[in-house]
């Protein structure tokens, strides 16, 4: 029995490690179709002034036709100082060589350096990009920068340099995650090259999912005591993408986080796992059928028969009293109340006075609509608190802000707040 199931559990590892994918390394060529080359045309005073290019990408919901665009601030800035499209200047999205489509300013940040663009139309010649927000993992990880970079048709007289295939695509991984100092914007640096004409484009990990927004390189120059170069280093940098969801969520723009892959290994797995209890349940019937009739064996007669064992009587549970998780709010505003806390999904808490169960007033300064979602977790004793990629943030007491769309655990007594110190709530146990 023991042999054949072994040979069993032993063909059910050969299936799924056979309908196991194979890992993809390398870079997913399908970035190419979510990212545009942007040109901007410059007319001042009825003279054309000029025009330059960078690199955007589109993003929106996977699946579905794309309408919105990312680029840095800095590749429309000419387009911005001449009216941003009430003056004579435009922005064109250029598919191919004979095929451009004109776009228009959403929005922009100044400090984080980027810009948001829409169509007037969803378009079907692109595709949206995922985004991913970069954690410690990423470190050390490949990246890949994809853009436009006039380097390239400088070094080499191009046919054309506007279809997806004329995009390049540099490799490298990235260093560190740090916030730069003086603007307070959280980049990535990179050993990836940041060329001109590449602002804008994605940094996109091997999975496809976008990180970043590739920004800017800075040149190290060091001298000797002469005042001679030495040594030149590039470090190059790319915006954490983490900058760009604020900007977004203002917007109302559609966007993604992470890829919804069916999980056919899980499929697999089932379907093997109900094939092997068949199959076991099949040699256990076998076996039954062939074990032999039990052979009875006469007591002796001066052994007492055992008498039966006493049936046990059913006991009256006794009524033990617990705990209810509550969120109870330590914002003026509501009094000290408090709600309970019940298991996924657990309740809602903003100013959306038709979903959130924690309801604050319309207007309230750092708090969105549908701010976070809070739980309660049985096995773990836990609360899980979860930012629902506000516009203003979700933070513990200490400050640390959470990562959108990633449950954060809380032990009972734990406070955090939403965008403002003074919208506190604290988690507990009544």
């Amino acid at each position: 029995m023991k042999t054949r199931v072994s040979a069993l559990l032993l063909c059910v590892f050969l299936l799924l490690a056979s309908a196991a994918p194979a890992c993809a390394a390398g870079f997913d060529r399908e970035v190419l179709d979510g990212v545009v080359y942007l040109r901007e045309y410059v007319v001042l005073d009825g003279e054309f002034q000029g025009s330059w290019r960078g690199t955007a990408f589109f993003i929106g919901e996977e699946g579905k036709d794309p309408q919105y665009l990312v680029t840095n601030l800095h590749v429309i800035e000419h387009f911005l100082a001449t009216g941003g499209g009430q003056g004579e200047s435009r922005l064109y999205v250029v598919y191919d060589e004979n095929d451009s489509e004109e776009a228009f300013l959403v929005d922009y940040s100044k400090d984080m350096d980027l810009a948001v663009l829409k169509l007037d139309q969803p378009t079907d010649k692109r595709v949206p990009l995922c985004l991913e927000l970069p954690t410690q993992e990423l470190v050390g990880s490949t990246v890949y920068a994809v853009g436009y970079p006039s380097v390239a048709d400088v070094a080499v007289d191009a046919l054309a340099s506007y279809r997806t295939e004329d995009a390049t695509v540099t490799t490298g991984s990235i260093s560190r995650l740090l916030t730069e100092s003086g603007t307070g914007r959280r980049v990535l640096q990179l050993d990836v090259s940041i060329q001109g004409g590449n602002s804008g484009g994605p940094l996109v990990t091997e999975d496809g999912t976008v990180v970043g927004i590739n920004t800017f390189g800075v040149t190290v120059t060091n001298y000797d005591t002469s005042g001679a170069v030495t040594s030149e280093a590039s470090v190059d940098y790319a915006l954490n993408v983490e900058e760009l969801i604020p900007l977004l969520d203002k917007n109302n723009v559609p966007y993604q986080i992470g890829r919804d892959g069916f999980p056919y290994l899980l499929v697999v797995a089932g379907a093997a796992t109900v094939v092997l209890l068949a199959l076991a349940a099949v040699l256990v019937l076998r076996r039954r059928r062939a074990k032999p009739a039990a052979v009875r064996v006469k007591k002796s007669p001066h052994k007492p028969e055992p008498s039966p064992a006493p049936t046990p009587q059913p006991t009256s549970t006794p009524n033990v009293s617990r705990s209810t998780p509550l969120l109870r709010s330590l914002s003026p505003q509501h009094g000290g109340a408090a709600a309970p806390v019940p298991g996924q999904p657990g309740i809602l808490v903003g100013r959306d006075s038709a979903a959130c169960q924690v309801l604050f007033p319309e207007g309230t300064p750092g708090v969105s609509a549908r701010h976070c979602s809070v739980s309660w977790s049985e096995p773990t004793g836990e609360f899980l608190l979860t930012d629902l990629k506000s516009t203003y943030g979700t933070f513990l007491s200490g400050g640390q802000k959470l990562t959108p769309g990633v449950p954060c655990r809380l032990r009972p007594g734990d406070v955090f707040y939403l965008g403002d110190p003074e919208n506190a709530l604290r988690v507990e146990l009544g």
